[in-house]
């Protein structure tokens, strides 16, 4: 089972109330910061992961080690590696209250690294350097494969890599989570519930694409405009209408409805149905 829910604000109350009927523990995905817990680069606003040390034990667990852990540094994380928290203890909602939980809540972590803010093409459709995609899917698979490790075939996943701090590709993101799913061969058929769960159904992380291409090209043409009166160049009419091309568009599809779309049943049948060159005779061994 594939849910894709809005989490109101507090994704970690869905790692609870997916298991709470069954009291089947869901672990959680959250993005990391690289170098250290609850931390982010100096130009990004405040992550996810920050709020959540806040209402939590998360970086009091992601620095001490337990008794029989091995003295190994958990930072910096590797590209493709992640760390489990067995046990954090969410003990505040979210918001700017911070009102306590009664009773507080206990859950499984996996801390995982993404790409912050690669540069794409096509409007924010594709990743300029191809390595960037490989390099999200090894990650998202390590992230998996750390469930599967600790006996978990149940996860509850925010909206890792997109918005404000991370701005990958949400199309693409989504494709990954799904062909890892239905096609890796580790990874198939041992997930009997997967809630992507978003904290702000309007977040549109396209949208954001969209309008930074706008910005850059409103930014040439002032300058253009500015060296106009000194020399015969003309101004493209390309150049020019960028905000008309803009208001032309529909409205950028939202995060959460481009993985409703990709994870709807129909696509999903749609998908099996396509053949897959992973799945070839000759890529399975080679």
């Amino acid at each position: 089972m594939v849910a894709i829910t809005n989490a109101m604000h507090d994704t970690t109350r869905e790692a609870n109330q997916a298991g709470s009927e069954g009291k089947v523990r869901f672990p959680f995905i959250s993005a990391t910061y690289k170098y250290r817990p609850g931390g982010s680069h100096p130009a990004d606003p405040p992550s996810y992961e920050q709020d959540l040390c806040k209402r939590s034990n998360l970086h009091e667990a992601l620095t001490t080690l337990q008794p029989g852990e091995p003295l190994i540094p958990l930072y910096p994380v590797s590209t493709a590696g992640g760390i489990f928290s067995n046990n954090v203890l969410v003990h505040t909602g979210p918001g700017d209250k911070y009102e306590p939980l009664e009773p507080p809540r206990y859950l499984p972590v996996i801390s995982v690294t993404s790409l912050r803010r690669p540069t794409v093409t096509n409007n924010g459709a594709r990743y300029s350097n191809k390595r960037d995609k490989d390099i999200m899917r090894e990650k998202i698979r390590g992230a998996l494969l750390i469930c599967l490790y600790h006996n978990y075939d149940r996860v509850v996943i925010g909206d890792f890599g997109m918005g404000n701090v991370y701005h990958n590709p949400p199309q693409l993101l989504a494709e990954i989570w799904r062909d890892l799913f239905l096609f890796d061969p580790v990874i198939r058929g041992h997930f009997a519930c997967v809630v992507f769960a978003f904290e702000d159904p309007t977040q549109n992380t396209t949208q954001w694409f969209w309008d930074q291409r706008v910005k850059r090209t409103q930014r040439e043409y002032k300058r253009k405009q500015s060296v106009k009166s000194a020399t015969d160049y003309i101004i493209p009419k390309s150049t020019s209408t960028t905000a008309e091309w803009s208001n032309s568009l529909p409205p950028a599809p939202t995060d959460m409805a481009i993985f409703q779309s990709v994870f709807h049943r129909d696509e999903i049948e749609r998908v099996l149905r396509t053949p897959n060159p992973r799945c070839s005779i000759a890529m399975m061994l080679s």
